[in-house]
């Protein structure tokens, strides 16, 4: 089994989607995070891998730098490794870092349709990775929890039974605020 977090947006990430934070993010966040938790809780001692999008390293390495990118995940992650889950390698570095790259060029130049493509290619070529990684490492028998950002698609094996856990789409938060900017921006 599988258990599939669309996780909310860190406050970093949010930023660099919208022009002005709304009011109730961190309440928003918390709320999130808070319900995540309390349906987590009943796997404690019972989950046996923890993956995550951006996580090259597995175990202490793979902690600390999702510590320093998104502490309310990395609070979650930790207690599921406390309790005996093991953080696995979830993503290639190299295609980490080609999107990074090209997400950076789109910045630099939004209205660049290649880079755009090639950005959407090398997110899929990620979401492969991960699909691979998870049918590879996780077991018929065991219980996995999947953290994974809004808006990324995962083919995973038909048997894997998959189990969604969100007290909201963080996806469906950022467009309804995204659309609040911008009726605030339109003249009236």
């Amino acid at each position: 089994m599988l258990l599939l977090v669309p996780r909310m947006y860190s406050e970093k990430e949010f930023k660099g989607l919208v022009s002005l934070m709304p009011d109730d993010f961190k309440a928003r966040s918390s709320e999130f995070w808070g319900y995540v938790e309390e349906k987590l809780q009943i796997f404690m001692g019972r989950t046996h891998r923890v993956y995550r999008d951006g996580i090259v390293r597995g175990g202490v390495e793979g902690l600390a730098f999702l510590c320093s990118e998104h502490g309310e995940n990395f609070l979650i992650v930790k207690k599921l490794v406390e309790n005996g889950a093991v953080l696995e390698v979830t993503e290639d570095s190299m295609l980490v870092a080609e999107s990074g790259s090209w997400a950076e060029a789109i910045k630099q130049n939004p209205l660049d349709s290649i880079s755009h493509e090639m950005y959407e290619e090398t997110l899929r070529e990620r979401d492969r990775y991960v699909s691979k990684r998870i049918d590879d490492t996780l077991r018929d028998e065991e219980t996995g929890v999947l953290f994974m950002k809004p808006g990324r698609t995962v083919g995973l094996n038909p048997q894997i039974k998959i189990v969604k856990v969100c007290r909201f789409e963080p996806e469906d938060y950022l467009r309804s605020w995204q659309a609040t900017l911008k009726t605030k921006t339109q003249p009236s």
